[in-house]
């Protein structure tokens, strides 16, 4: 827990106070605006199309994300390697919109598999498919804008002990408890309830343990994308700096998700970007993600009896 503490008194000494100010402000501005208007509930989610649906996530993620940045130029904290700052600024939205937006294949598994069998398929593959395609880009990106770097998203086991994390987690359980009490939390979880009202009345274990094991996968996606090209690949060049912009645009990634956990996400951003930073390894933030996304999972189910 010491180490994670040093991580977070490393950053707050390093980054300019009214900036921070002016990012938190911004992205409350962004939540209030979210729960209000219902950006991605209601406009964003209720497009018909997948590309025109695809732009309105890429400006979403693009106005979260080059917000902060543009917030730092103005106050004369000008990041060297500007160019792969911008590139990265108009890249990095529209990876994560084509992540969101893909698909396809629950409509071909539908229709090759009939009845049930065909949903489930369905729900199990496509967490781990959007990783698939997340990692391709990434791929791409490291040949284009960072060759012959090693280790370039955090993949790493250096500076990395399992007990800070695993003590954090069990701080997060007296909060996931009451976030549990909650009827909008239990009306968004569990996920696994998804399986029970395909094959009522209940789902068998070992199906419910798959689709754990995949929406376990998306937050692999998720620590990479966003700690690892982010922060971890960035803050080579820019250093702490690429910490609060990668946090704003996290938090604008839980649009669809109760407002506790909105608003809770963007704090934890900053956290795990903080760790990412410093240590140069995303494997503290997976640790932290899949526990936290699986104890919310545990906490809900036993709440609503399943």
């Amino acid at each position: 827990m010491q180490q994670i503490l040093s991580y977070l008194n490393e950053f707050l000494q390093q980054t300019n106070k009214v900036y921070l100010l002016c990012c938190t402000l911004f992205a409350a501005l962004l939540v209030a605006a979210n729960y209000k208007w219902g950006i991605e509930t209601k406009m964003i989610q209720g497009i018909a199309s997948r590309t025109a649906r695809f732009g309105a996530f890429y400006l979403l993620y693009l106005t979260a994300f080059s917000v902060p940045y543009l917030i730092c130029f103005l106050l004369g904290q000008k990041p060297g390697h500007q160019n792969l700052v911008i590139t990265t600024v108009l890249v990095a939205p529209a990876i994560f919109a084509i992540k969101v937006t893909a698909g396809g294949w629950n409509e071909l598994l539908r229709s090759a598999f009939a009845g049930s069998t065909g949903r489930i398929m369905a729900l199990l593959v496509d967490w781990p498919l959007r990783l698939v395609i997340t990692v391709s880009l990434l791929w791409v990106l490291k040949k284009l804008m960072f060759p012959g770097t090693n280790e370039v998203y955090g993949l790493t086991t250096r500076n990395f002990s399992w007990w800070p994390y695993l003590l954090l987690l069990a701080f997060m359980i007296p909060l996931v408890a009451f976030a549990a009490t909650r009827p909008d939390f239990l009306h968004a979880y569990p996920k696994v309830k998804v399986l029970d009202r395909i094959c009522p009345p209940a789902a068998p274990l070992w199906q419910k343990l798959v689709y754990e094991l995949s929406y376990g996968s998306d937050f692999l996606t998720i620590e990479l994308f966003f700690r690892g090209f982010l922060v971890v690949a960035l803050s080579r060049y820019v250093g702490a700096v690429a910490i609060l912009p990668m946090a704003v645009f996290y938090c604008s990634i839980h649009f669809g998700k109760p407002m506790l956990e909105c608003i809770s996400s963007y704090f934890g951003g900053i956290i795990l970007g903080a760790v990412a930073c410093y240590s140069q390894s995303i494997f503290g933030g997976i640790v932290v993600h899949l526990g936290l996304a699986w104890m919310m999972e545990l906490a809900a189910a036993w709440r609503s009896g399943l």
